[in-house]
C-alpha cells in the first residue's frame, strides 16, 4: 500500500519525530545538541515555521511545529542533510545518521496542543532518565515553567496562554497539569496519530482536513468487517478472534487488529479492548509488542498490508 502524502495547510501543528537509524547516538556532547539548534534556529526563520516544544533524546528528537506557507519536508529536509553532514565529518563517519522517513503527525490544536506538549516535555521521565522534567536539560520545559529565558527560536506563549492570563498563573496551571497523569490510550495517539499514523483528531477534524487535502473520505469500516478480515487472513473464524483463548496466533490476531483499527480506522485501543473483552493495559502492550515486531517480521508486515489492502477495498465498495 502506497504511503499517503504529507497533509499540509497553513496553522498546521505537526507532532514531529527524527529517530537515529537503527536507534543509534546522535547526541554525544553538548557542542552536538547546540548545533542542532543553531540549523534548526536557521530554518525556522528560512522556512517560516513556529516550534512550540521539544525534546532531545540521545538517539531521536520530538517537536511540536507549526507551518505557515511552506511545507513541513523543507525545514525537516535541511535540517537533517546539514546535520548529517555535520556529524559524519565531525565522527569520521558515512552513510545514514537518521532513520529513513521523518514522522509527522497532524494534530487538532484545539484539542491536543496542551497534551502534545505534556507528552514531548515529560519522554525524558517515561525513559526514566530523570524523576522530573525540570531536571533534564535538553527540552522546552524549563522555558515553560519560567526558570529559564526562552530561546529566540522557541514559541512558548501559544501553549502557556492557555494555562493563564499572567506568567505566574500561567506557569502554575502548567506545572500543575504536567503533574496529571495522561491515559495509556491517549498516550498511543500521541505517539502514533488515530488516523493512518498521520492525523491525531476526531472524526470531524479528520474528515475536513482530508477534504481540505483534497483527499477522498471513504465510508468508516466496521470493527465486525475488520474483524473478519483479519481472521481470513489469519485463517481462523470470527468466534476464536473473540474467544477466551490465549493462543499465541490468536494474540497476535487480535493485537494486529487492533493496531490496524488504531491507525487506519479511526479507533480507540478501548474499542478493541472491549470488543475482545481484554483489559485496557494489556491490549497496549500486545500492540506495542505488535509494532516492534513488525519491523524485523516479514511474515507479520505481510499480513499486515493483506489486511490493510482488503479493508481499503471494502471502503471503495
Amino acid at each position: 500500500m502506497a504511503r499517503k502524502p504529507r497533509i499540509h495547510y497553513p496553522g498546521a501543528i505537526y507532532h514531529v519525530m527524527l529517530r537515529g537509524n537503527a536507534k543509534q547516538t546522535i547526541f554525544h556532547k553538548d557542542e552536538e545538541y547546540r548545533y542542532f539548534e543553531d540549523i534548526l534556529d536557521q530554518a525556522l526563520d528560512q522556512y517560516s515555521l513556529m516550534l512550540h516544544a521539544y525534546c532531545w533524546m540521545k538517539n531521536h528528537v520530538h517537536m511540536a511545529l507549526q507551518v505557515k506557507d511552506k511545507p513541513l519536508s523543507k525545514l525537516m529536509q535541511n535540517i537533517s542533510q546539514r546535520y548529517t553532514h555535520w556529524f559524519n565529518k565531525r565522527h569520521d563517519r558515512v552513510g545514514h545518521l537518521f532513520q529513513g522517513r521523518y514522522k509527522a503527525i497532524l494534530v487538532d490544536k484545539d484539542a491536543y496542543l496542551l497534551e502534545l506538549i505534556r507528552y514531548i516535555h515529560l519522554n525524558p521521565v517515561r525513559a526514566k532518565l530523570v524523576t522530573d522534567p525540570i531536571d533534564y536539560r535538553f527540552s522546552s520545559h524549563a522555558a515553560y515553567t519560567g526558570h529559564v529565558q526562552s530561546p529566540s527560536w522557541l514559541s512558548v506563549d501559544q501553549g502557556l496562554g492557555q494555562f493563564g492570563k499572567t506568567k505566574s498563573a500561567a506557569h502554575a496551571s502548567y506545572l500543575h497539569f504536567m503533574g496529571q497523569t495522561t491515559e495509556e490510550e491517549l498516550l498511543e495517539q500521541l505517539r502514533h496519530g488515530s488516523k493512518e499514523g498521520r492525523i491525531l483528531g476526531n472524526e470531524s477534524f479528520v474528515r475536513d482536513v482530508l477534504k481540505q487535502n483534497s483527499e477522498k473520505v471513504f465510508a468508516k469500516i466496521t470493527i465486525e468487517q475488520l474483524v473478519d478480515v483479519a481472521a481470513q487472513v489469519y485463517k481462523v473464524s470470527p468466534l476464536e478472534m473473540t474467544s477466551a483463548s490465549r493462543a499465541r496466533y490468536l494474540v497476535e490476531a487480535r493485537a494486529m487488529t487492533a493496531l490496524i483499527g488504531m491507525d487506519h480506522c479511526d479507533y480507540l485501543l478501548s474499542d478493541f479492548a472491549q470488543y475482545f473483552n481484554r483489559n485496557l493495559p494489556s491490549m497496549s502492550k500486545l500492540v506495542k509488542t505488535i509494532r516492534t515486531r513488525l519491523t524485523k517480521n516479514r511474515s507479520m508486515h505481510e499480513k499486515m498490508e493483506h489486511i490493510k489492502n482488503q479493508i481499503t477495498t471494502i471502503r471503495k465498495a
